[in-house]
């Protein structure tokens, strides 16, 4: 399954990759400076905001590939650790066996006074694998030290985890080789979408802020509609707290109610790496975190594992409606998954949201979510 995955992995990315590498070529805001009336400054604003959404998009899912590429160079690893020790266990399984044939033939070759090993001692670099191999079993034979077929099937062993060693080996090299090249399109996929948000922000600054936080608005105004739905008319007395946090989250932090249990203890630890940068592949407390290496770490203070990136933390965990989240939860973003953060209530998470960024308070855009997990 881990092979397939690898491959399916970078099939996928190859497409992700020429779509991204497509998007670079297309100037973000053409239009942007012969906006003349309002509705076509509108209208633009909402285009160049979809514009990022997208490129927003494909970069995290570039990281994500990049991740589970990693994670299986790591699985892979562990494979050919593992495959090492089972072909030393059967060379030194084989050698066990050829000595105690070679001792028991030379005792009969002392008392009969026949050569029952032929120039299998005298001359053994002569040999080929298969005389060596026809020999020893006619010694077993001989002298009753044990069968052809224990021989064989010691050998044929030996083989088939060479084999398997060889083949893991192989896979590893390629998919190295296939991580390097995907590096360079992960920071160039990055590189795209923060020169393009920095232009953006550059000519309509205060008009992308405000579509982006009218967006996240609508879809937690659709999110309540459908919990009130889901609750059958009970409905939500939350409200969302705004985009607005960066004077307020401290006074957050030391205020937020978490609930008690596991998740009030995840939740703690992820709002204690408020600040964190983020770093791809990271789960370093005070260092450095990305997004699955944020969630990994604070469920790991409850004493549950998690898988360390999105996409395995999904499929690992019991999937619940999301109108039924509950602090502590995982939210899951974009298909394939490639971003994730910790649900906080009253539509918020504590997330680590890409290069540049740190671990931060943020509104969950609940048009973007695919899915929510709950790991305790």
């Amino acid at each position: 399954m881990l092979r397939t995955a690898s491959s399916c992995s970078r099939r996928r990315l190859g497409a992700v990759v020429v779509a991204a590498l497509t998007l670079v070529t297309v100037p973000v805001l053409p239009q942007a400076a012969h906006a003349q009336t309002v509705d076509q400054q509108e209208q633009e604003v909402r285009r160049i905001v979809d514009e990022l959404e997208r490129l927003h998009e494909r970069a995290d899912i570039l990281v994500e590939d990049y991740a589970v590429a990693m994670d299986d160079q790591r699985l892979l690893g562990e494979e050919i650790d593992i495959a090492r020790g089972r072909v030393l266990l059967r060379q030194a399984e084989l050698g066990e066996l050829q000595s105690d044939l070679a001792t028991v033939a030379v005792r009969a070759f002392t008392r009969s006074g026949s050569d029952v090993l032929g120039p299998l001692l005298s001359n053994a670099a002569a040999y080929s694998d298969t005389l060596t191999r026809d020999q020893l079993s006619r010694v077993a034979l001989r002298v009753g030290a044990g069968t052809s077929d224990d021989l064989e099937a010691a050998i044929r062993s030996l083989e088939l985890e060479q084999i398997e060693l060889n083949r893991l080996i192989g896979e590893s090299e390629r998919l190295a080789e296939n991580i390097s090249s995907m590096i360079a399109e992960v920071e160039a996929s990055t590189a795209e979408y923060e020169t393009a948000r920095k232009a953006a922000e550059r000519k309509l600054g205060a008009l992308i802020q405000a579509e982006e936080t009218r967006r996240e608005q609508a879809a937690y105004a659709e999110y309540q509609r459908q919990q009130a739905a889901a609750a059958s008319g009970s409905g939500s007395s939350s409200s969302s707290s705004g985009s607005g946090q960066s004077s307020a989250t401290q006074e957050f932090i030391r205020n937020y109610p978490a609930p008690s249990g596991m998740a009030g203890v995840a939740i703690q630890a992820a709002l204690a790496q408020i600040g964190t940068p983020w770093r791809f592949a990271s789960a370093e407390p005070g260092v450095a975190f990305d997004c699955s290496g944020l969630t990994y770490y604070a469920w790991a203070q409850t004493g549950v594992v998690l898988p360390r990136n999105s996409r395995m933390q999904f499929n690992a965990l019991p999937h619940i409606p999301v109108t039924e989240a509950k602090p502590g939860d995982l939210i899951f973003y974009y298909n394939p998954i490639s971003h994730v953060g910790l649900y906080l209530g009253n539509g918020q998470m504590v997330h680590s949201p890409a290069l540049g960024k740190t671990v931060e308070i943020t509104n969950i855009n609940w048009a973007k979510v695919v899915g929510v997990g709950r790991p305790g």
